[in-house]
C-alpha cells in the first residue's frame, strides 16, 4: 500500500500508510484519506468529523483547518488533488495502456462502445457501464473509480482503454493525470448550460481533454466540431479530422438500408467499402470516429472494417422493436436538441407517420426545452410530451415549455405526463409503417422525482408492450 507522502505533491507529509481514497464520508473505510470536496449542494468540509469517526487516517481540503487528530493537507483544489492521488494510488495505469478519451456533446457512448469492438483487447468505459455498475458519477466517474478500472483492465491483460470524458467530468478535474495516447471530439452543440453557463465555458471544459495529450499524439476531431479551437488548445497534438464528405478520413456514397448503412471510406489512409449494421448517418459518423482512431494508432483499414461489419450499438442507443400493429419502435438516449434531431431524421425517410415520445429533465438547461419541441414539431407527425426525470420541477410546467416549441412550428402534440402511459398510448396509436421514437432515457433504469427515484426503463416498458425481439 502507498504512503501519504507518495500520493500528494506536498512537502513534509508524514509517512502514513493509506489503504484507500474517499470523497464521500458515508463510504470511508479505516485507512482511507478523506478528500473534503466543495459541491453544489454540500461541502465536504462539513463531514470531516464523520470521516474521522469511520477511520480516515488523513484529510485533504481547501479550507484552513487546525486541531485535527490526523494529518490535514490544505490544497488549492481538492478535486485536482484527488485525481493526482488516484493516479499514484493505482500505479498510473493509463501510462501502461494505450488510453483513448472521447468527448463531444453526442456520440461519446457509441464511439467508445465501437472502439471496444474494433480494437483488440480494449476495455471500454461507457455511460451505460457507469450506470450498470453504480459508479460515482454519470458518464465520467470520479478519478479513483476511473483509475481503478484502468488498473483492473491492465491487470486483466487489456492493451487499450477507451473512456468517455464529459464536459462536467473534465471541468471537475476527474480526468486530471490521465496519460492520453489519443483524444476524440465527436460533436459540439447545446447541452449542460445549467452547469457551464455559456457555450464558451462548455467548449473550454471539453478542450481540457486535448491538453492532456502527449506530444505528437493524435487528436481525432469531427469536421462538425470546433477543429480550430482544438488546434489552438493542443498545438503539440497531431490533428486528424473526419466527417461526412469532409476531412482527412471521409465517409462518402452513403446508402441507407434497413439492415444498416453502406458507405465508402476515402482519404489519407486509403479507400474501401464499409458496412455498419446500424441505422443513421449520425452512426456512420460515430463509426468513422472509431475507425479514424484505429487508423491513427496503426491498425489496417481492412481489419477495422471487418470488425465494424459485426459491430453493435450500446444498450439504449437506437434499439429497434417491431410491434404487433406493424409499427417500428425505437428507444434512444437522445436527450439534447442535436441528438433528438439525428434520431428523428434517421427514422423520417422510412416512416409513414413519425411519432416522437420525449420530455426534458428538471433542474437542467431550461433553454433547450422549447428548442427540442420545435425540432420534434418539424420532424414528427405527432409529439407525445411526457416526463423525463422532472426532479423538483413541476412536470406540467416543463411540458408546457416543450409544447410552446412544438406550437411555434405548427406541430401537433399531446401531453401525457406518466411516461409508461405515454409510451403505451403512442404504441396503441401507431399502425403499419409508422415509427415511434421513445427518446431521452435510453439505457437508464430510474425516473428521478422530487423526493425519490422510481425504477423505470424505456427499454423494459417497450419490451413488455411489444416483445423482446429486436429488428
Amino acid at each position: 500500500m502507498p504512503r501519504l507522502n507518495e500520493l500528494l505533491a506536498c512537502e513534509g507529509l508524514p509517512n502514513v500508510l493509506v489503504t484507500g481514497l474517499a470523497w464521500d464520508s458515508r463510504k470511508v473505510k479505516p485507512g482511507d484519506v478523506f478528500f473534503a470536496i466543495p459541491g453544489g449542494k454540500f461541502d465536504g468540509h462539513a463531514f470531516i468529523s464523520a470521516a474521522l469517526a469511520k477511520g480516515a487516517v488523513a484529510v485533504v481540503g481547501e479550507q484552513p483547518i487546525s486541531g485535527l487528530a490526523v494529518p490535514y493537507v490544505r490544497v488549492e483544489n481538492a478535486r485536482a488533488a484527488l485525481a493526482q492521488a488516484a493516479c499514484a494510488f493505482y500505479g498510473h495505469p493509463t501510462k501502461k495502456l494505450t488510453t483513448i478519451g472521447v468527448t463531444g456533446t453526442n456520440g461519446k457512448t457509441t464511439v467508445v462502445h465501437l472502439l471496444g469492438q474494433l480494437l483488440p483487447h480494449c476495455e471500454a468505459l461507457t455511460t451505460v457501464r457507469v450506470e450498470e455498475e453504480n459508479l460515482s458519477c454519470v458518464t465520467t466517474p470520479e478519478a479513483p473509480d476511473l483509475q481503478r478500472i484502468a488498473a483492473e483492465a491492465f491487470a486483466a491483460g487489456k492493451r487499450f482503454f477507451a473512456f468517455e470524458a464529459s464536459s462536467i467530468g473534465l471541468a471537475q478535474r476527474r480526468v486530471d493525470g490521465v496519460h492520453l495516447a489519443c483524444a476524440v471530439f465527436t460533436s459540439f452543440s447545446r447541452d449542460h448550460l445549467d452547469f457551464h453557463g455559456t457555450m464558451e465555458a462548455y467548449l473550454s471544459a471539453k478542450l481540457r481533454l486535448f491538453q492532456l495529450l502527449r506530444f505528437g499524439a493524435p487528436a481525432v476531431v469531427c469536421t462538425r466540431a470546433p477543429v480550430s479551437a482544438v488546434a489552438a488548445a493542443a498545438p503539440h497534438a497531431r490533428l486528424i479530422t473526419y466527417g461526412i464528405e469532409k476531412g482527412d478520413v471521409q465517409a462518402t456514397a452513403i446508402r441507407r438500408g434497413k439492415g444498416g448503412m453502406s458507405f465508402r471510406i476515402t482519404g489519407r489512409y486509403g479507400h474501401a467499402e464499409a458496412f455498419l449494421p446500424c441505422p443513421g448517418i449520425h452512426n456512420v459518423e460515430n463509426a468513422l470516429a472509431a475507425i479514424t482512431v484505429g487508423l491513427s494508432l496503426g491498425f489496417p483499414l481492412a481489419d477495422l472494417l471487418e470488425r465494424l461489419a459485426d459491430a453493435q450499438l450500446p444498450l439504449g442507443r437506437f434499439a429497434q422493436f417491431q410491434s404487433s400493429s406493424g409499427a417500428t419502435v425505437v428507444v434512444d438516449f437522445a436527450h439534447n436538441p442535436e441528438a433528438l434531431r439525428c434520431a428523428l431524421a434517421a427514422c423520417r425517410p422510412w416512416a409513414r407517420r413519425l411519432i416522437a415520445v420525449f420530455g426534458c429533465p428538471g433542474e437542467s438547461d431550461q433553454g433547450k426545452r422549447r428548442i427540442m419541441g420545435a425540432i420534434a414539431g418539424r420532424l414528427a407527425d405527432l409529439v407525445v410530451i411526457t416526463s423525463d426525470n422532472p426532479k423538483s420541477e413541476d412536470p406540467r410546467a416543463i411540458a408546457a415549455e416543450i409544447a410552446a416549441g412544438v406550437a411555434e412550428v405548427g406541430g401537433t402534440w399531446a401531453v401525457i405526463l406518466e411516461r409508461a402511459l405515454a409510451i403505451r398510448w403512442a404504441l396503441n396509436y401507431a399502425g403499419p409503417g409508422d415509427f415511434v421514437v421513445v427518446a431521452g432515457k435510453g439505457h437508464e433504469r430510474y425516473q428521478y422525482l422530487a423526493d425519490r427515484r422510481e425504477a423505470f426503463s424505456d427499454l423494459a416498458t417497450v419490451q413488455e408492450l411489444v416483445g423482446t425481439v429486436r429488428k
